[in-house]
C-alpha cells in the first residue's frame, strides 16, 4: 500500500531524515519508535507532503506521491492525526467531526450516518457532542482527533504520538481504539509513538529511528525481546 524508498527530508537546508525506507501493507499496524528529535514526526510529515523530500520516492497504491501537495495526499486517502491533537477548541465536538469530512462529498444523511458511526466507536463523544472541544479532557480530545481523521474515510491512518500527555488508564483506552479501528474498519495504521511498550504491543512490525536514520527494523515481537530495545526504550 505505502512504500517509502530511500527518502531524505529537509527543513530548509538541514537534512532531518537520511535514506529512510519502510513499507505498510493493507492490514498492518506499523510502529515507529525513537527518542525526541529522532525524526519520527518528520517522516510522517514527509509522507503527507508537509516536509520536502529529496532523493528516493514515496508511493501509495502505486502512485508516486513524493512532495505532493498535502491536500491532494489527503484526497488520496492518507490522513494524519497530528501530535498534540490540533482540534478546533472553540468548536463543538460535532463541528470538529464535520470538519473532518470537508474533503468528502456526502449527502446530509450520509454525514449523519458517518457521525453515528463515530459515536458508536467513541460513545463518550455522543454525550459531549454539543460541548466545546477545548473543554474536554485530554483523552476525550484525542478521541475527537482520531474520530475527525476517520470522518475523511482514510485508506491509511497516520497517528502521531496518540498517547502524549495522557494518564496510563486513558492510554490503554486509546490503544484499544486503535486496534479496533484496524481490525473492524480494516484501516492500516502508521503509528509514531514514544510509548515503545504500547507501540510494540499493538503493531506487527516496527522501525526504530535514531538521528534521522532507521537503525533497527523487524517484527514487533522480535524487537520487544531485543536487549538493545529493552534497555533503550522499555526501561530494562
Amino acid at each position: 500500500m505505502l512504500k517509502v524508498e530511500h527518502i531524505d527530508a529537509y527543513y530548509d537546508k538541514i537534512c532531518a531524515l537520511h535514506d529512510i525506507s519502510l513499507e505498510i501493507g493493507d492490514d498492518d499496524i506499523i510502529s515507529i519508535i525513537g527518542s525526541n528529535g529522532a525524526g519520527k514526526s518528520t517522516l510522517m510529515n514527509a509522507i503527507s507532503g508537509i516536509v520536502y523530500g529529496k532523493n528516493g520516492r514515496i508511493t501509495f497504491n502505486g502512485k508516486n506521491i513524493t512532495n505532493q501537495k498535502p491536500y491532494i495526499t489527503t484526497r488520496d486517502g492518507i490522513i494524519q492525526v497530528p501530535e498534540g491533537r490540533e482540534i478546533f477548541p472553540k468548536m463543538t465536538v460535532l463541528e470538529n467531526l464535520e470538519m473532518g469530512s470537508y474533503s468528502i462529498r456526502r449527502t446530509r444523511q450520509g454525514m449523519n450516518d458517518k457521525i453515528e458511526e463515530m459515536y458508536e466507536l467513541f460513545p463518550k463523544l455522543r454525550d459531549r457532542k454539543s460541548q466545546k472541544a477545548g473543554s474536554l479532557s485530554g483523552g476525550e480530545q484525542q478521541m475527537v482527533a482520531i474520530a475527525r481523521g476517520l470522518m475523511a474515510d482514510p485508506k491509511l491512518l497516520m497517528l502521531d504520538e496518540p498517547s502524549l500527555g495522557l494518564a496510563p488508564v486513558i492510554v490503554d483506552d486509546v490503544f484499544h481504539i486503535i486496534e479496533r479501528v484496524n481490525k473492524e474498519k480494516k484501516i492500516p495504521i502508521l503509528l509514531v509513538e514514544q510509548n515503545a511498550f504500547m507501540a510494540l504491543e499493538v503493531s506487527s512490525r516496527c522501525y526504530v529511528l535514531e538521528n534521522g536514520r532507521v537503525v533497527i527494523e523487524g517484527s514487533s515481537e522480535e524487537l520487544s525481546k531485543s536487549d538493545r530495545i529493552v534497555k533503550a526504550y522499555l526501561g530494562g
